[in-house]
């Protein structure tokens, strides 16, 4: 019966005939009829396959072809077309026994084949999907000789987007020298296909090289990675790109693993080494300047270290100038940066021109409060001979509990420092080892002993604070001990232990800031007062080391003595097994929890039973319920709208990483497990807007009081309110008026640069985990509602915010009545103010309250 094509596929598609392999044979010249007497050994040999796999019986039966043809090279070939397995001929299927035992026949009696069979033997190679078989086949029918053929073959697949066979050719007759790397692996990289990288260079690792020097020189700044990349996707057809790989940061981590995996010095790669250098150079900049963590000692040793061996002088002084004129001119000044280099801020100015700005560091710490080390000075040890080493050892063998972290100087270029210096602490004393010093063959054995008798004792509980990346950085670094553990029993990352706690349950004293996971935000949690952070960008490698500096690394590996006894103390005090759940953790074994209530319980018992003061209700709402924003900060409730572009995930995002409950038109399923369904909840546009937050209100089960009213900008979302007395308000009033003739707009700047693509944390402990990089602060600018009207600076806030329009000013100058004024975005709340009356009429209701509508009048 024969097909009407026509009926089988649409009008516009395209219909490609794919000949079987059988007919691709007869087409370059190969007969595939056997005739009766090797189509009888051929079923025999299935036959014996079928029954007994490989064994002296299917070998025997096998060794008869060789008798009974003259041309096993092609009776073989055709054979294994004409299994059933040949699809997919790996190493246990009879195409493959087939080849191999032909491939040994062949080499014990040096038999070659033909050259007309070679071609043909590589087409079929190529028509399976066993990378195995592909190179048996090609070595069993000395495919490599006709190199010239083959060549053009495998340009035509790198071309059409099919670079993973191409790849296994490549290997297969070690083309490496006749094809480029770069154009056979960057489809790998624009696809996220490390695994296939890391096949091919470890067959051919002399390719890792050339393949770096590629990459490195797309990590080239003044080159648009995105541009080349589009016109390569272009130009080959490559197809299910991973574009979010298309960029330099991305570019530069596989760069660093590659280096990484196959032993390659990264400072090799130029372009990687700059750009983890500026990277770091903008951290250090950011941390003097925005997070004012880092001390003029400090920053003058990290300066003049990190430039000399980077070479990245002038990006530093383009990067400082924004922050500090003065500070960039000297800087530029010591490394003889020419005058037409410099940035236009500092050109035809000199140091004596600009006024020197007087940092009062230490007089500015002093006025903050931070941790203090409550053991004395004197207990703080440093050993840095065999001798000490030893004793300390001794000494440690007999703790139960003690607390371990590790410095390096921060890396500002491409060469992860080494660690150095290792912190231990008991409850009585703390131990400053200094490996710059003990770091050599001749002292291995005391390493060891301190591998044996202290890291690997069980019986001894170490603490660290992201516990294992620090041993892995000691394991990396450190003569004798590269064959250390680091994780386990014995192991005890506070870290994880603090989440553990946190989740089942453990409350902390309510003025507690559990706002982060860094280390300085739970010492802050757990005392009330943050870990001094000006030595963390220290360079550890020089030596005497400063008394801040020594003070700082005990007080990093004392304190997490301190919190492991605070969270044992509030777990005994709240009934939570505070042993249990350390063992645990060091065993990597989630807690035993009671038995789980169906879903639908779970979100009943989650929204009923659980009640929410609106003051700790934090909202996010989708763009287009924006109506709502109002009426929610009316009742003290955090209100952000997302904007009508912002994907779903992103929505989650952001709502996960600042613990907000969704408001969403229609009904969204979460993307992630970690965002529960339950914190979202659809309201119908259609729906009354009182109708609307009552569902709000009672689904989350939130509780308003009176209190709460108007605690909270209506128009900013900020708590900045402050109650003007009837006096203050007819002050206003009059200064309102007298500018009332200066009316100007202004429109909100915004900057959408693109921070730094290589801002990566290389400290030597876990703070940077918290860190975001701002662009400097532009004071100057202030945001305005598109329809509000705004006077002159001589009526503002106390933060510099003008006043924004006031209705019924005459009514409210004369009433005598006092008003709620924002002092972050200016804006005046009063009785007959027509946005917060309409809020109040609706929200009253609903919260059950009388009287008037906010603070002001109460």
């Amino acid at each position: 019966m024969e097909v009407d094509l026509k009926q089988l596929v649409h009008k516009d598609q395209i219909i490609k005939i794919v000949p079987s392999t059988e007919e691709s044979l007869r087409n370059l010249g190969v007969n595939t009829d056997l005739d009766e007497t090797v189509q009888l050994w051929f079923n025999h040999l299935k036959q014996h396959w079928k029954t007994w796999k490989k064994c002296p019986a299917t070998d025997g039966h096998f060794n008869s072809l060789f008798q009974i043809t003259e041309d096993p090279y092609t009776v073989a070939l055709v054979c294994s077309v004409k299994c059933e397995e040949f699809k997919d001929s790996k190493c246990k299927t009879l195409p493959y026994y087939i080849i191999e035992t032909l491939a040994q026949w062949a080499q014990l009696n040096g038999k070659t084949p033909t050259d007309t069979l070679k071609l043909p033997a590589f087409h079929i190679s190529i028509s399976q999907r066993s990378a195995q078989f592909l190179k048996l086949m090609i070595n069993t029918y000395h495919v490599h000789t006709i190199k010239e053929i083959i060549l053009p073959i495998v340009q035509g697949m790198i071309k059409n987007d099919n670079s993973k066979l191409a790849s296994q050719i490549v290997i297969a007759m070690k083309l490496y020298d006749d094809i480029p790397v770069e154009d056979l692996l960057f489809p790998f990289i624009l696809q996220d296909k490390a695994n296939m990288i890391d096949e091919y260079l470890s067959e051919c690792p002399k390719q890792v090289k050339p393949l770096l020097l590629f990459l490195d020189r797309l990590l080239d700044k003044n080159l648009s990675v995105k541009d080349y990349a589009q016109k390569y996707i272009e130009d080959n057809k490559v197809s299910h790109v991973k574009y979010d790989k298309i960029h330099y940061k991305p570019l530069g981590k596989l760069v660093g693993r590659l280096c990484n995996k196959f032993n390659i010095p990264v400072e090799s790669c130029k372009n990687l080494s700059k750009n983890r250098t500026t990277g770091g150079l903008r951290y250090l900049i950011h941390q003097k300047y925005v997070e004012n963590n880092v001390s003029s000692s400090v920053w003058d040793d990290l300066v003049k270290d990190s430039l000399q061996q980077s070479g990245c002088a002038q990006e530093f002084i383009d990067m400082l100038v924004d922050y500090d004129t003065n500070e960039a001119l000297k800087w530029a000044s010591h490394f003889k940066i020419p005058d037409n280099s410099l940035p236009l801020a500092l050109k035809n100015l000199s140091l004596q021109e600009v006024p020197p700005v007087d940092e009062n560091w230490d007089q500015e710490n002093a006025t903050h409060n931070f941790y203090k080390l409550p053991v004395p000075q004197n207990n703080i040890i440093f050993i840095d001979t065999a001798e000490k080493f030893y004793d300390v050892v001794t000494t440690l063998v007999n703790c139960s509990i003690l607390s371990m972290d590790c410095e390096w100087k921060p890396s500002f270029g491409a060469v992860q420092s080494q660690v150095a210096l290792i912190q231990i602490a008991t409850f009585d004393y703390i131990y400053l080892i200094d490996t710059i010093i003990l770091n050599s063959k001749q002292y291995t054995s005391f390493w060891y002993r301190f591998n044996k008798s202290v890291l690997d004792n069980a019986e001894i509980i170490k603490l660290g604070f992201g516990l294992e990346q620090d041993l892995k950085e000691i394991k990396a670094s450190v003569n004798g001990l590269g064959s250390i553990k680091v994780k386990g029993e014995g192991f005890l990352d506070l870290s994880l232990l603090w989440k553990s706690v946190i989740n089942l349950g453990l409350s902390l004293p309510s003025d507690s800031d559990t706002g982060g996971n860094s280390l300085t935000s739970i010492v802050q949690a757990c005392f009330g007062v943050p870990v001094e952070k000006s030595e963390q960008c220290s360079n550890w490698e020089l030596r005497p080391l400063r008394q801040t500096q020594i003070n700082y690394a005990a007080i990093d590996a004392y304190v997490l003595l301190e919190i492991y006894k605070y969270l044992q103390k509030l777990c005994l005090e709240q009934h939570i097994n505070f042993e249990e759940i350390c063992n645990y953790v060091m065993i990597e074994k989630k807690i035993k929890t009671t038995k789980k209530n169906k879903v639908a319980d779970r979100i009943q018992a989650s929204v009923k039973d659980f009640q929410r003061l609106s003051k700790d209700v934090k909202i996010l709402v989708e763009s287009d319920l924006s109506h709502l924003l109002p009426y929610l900060r009316y009742c003290d409730i955090d209100t952000m709208a997302t904007s009508p572009t912002t994907y779903w995930h992103d929505t989650i995002n952001l709502a996960l990483s600042e613990d907000r409950l969704i408001l969403t038109s229609k009904l969204k399923l979460t993307p992630t497990v970690k965002y529960s369904q339950n914190f979202i909840l659809d309201i119908c546009k259609c729906t009354a807007v009182k109708d609307q937050l009552h569902k709000v209100l009672s689904s989350f089960n939130i509780i308003v009081k009176q209190s709460d009213l108007l605690n909270r900008c209506l128009n900013c979302n900020e708590k900045e309110l402050k109650i003007l007395s009837p006096n203050a308000v007819m002050e206003l009033c009059k200064k309102y008026g007298a500018s009332s003739n200066n009316k100007v707009n202004i429109r909100h700047a915004s900057d959408n640069e693109e921070d730094d693509a290589y801002c990566d944390n290389f400290l030597s402990d876990s703070d940077g985990d918290d860190f975001c990089l701002y662009q400097p602060v532009n004071t100057k600018t202030h945001t305005a509602q598109s329809n509000s009207k705004v006077l002159s600076e001589s009526c503002v806030t106390s933060k510099g915010a003008k006043i924004q329009y006031i209705s019924n000013i005459q009514r409210l100058s004369t009433s005598g009545k006092p008003a709620t004024l924002c002092e972050n975005c200016g804006k005046l709340y009063w009785d007959e103010d027509p946005l917060l009356r309409s809020v109040w009429e609706l929200i009253s209701p609903l919260i059950g309250t009388s009287g008037h509508s906010g603070h002001s009048t109460t």
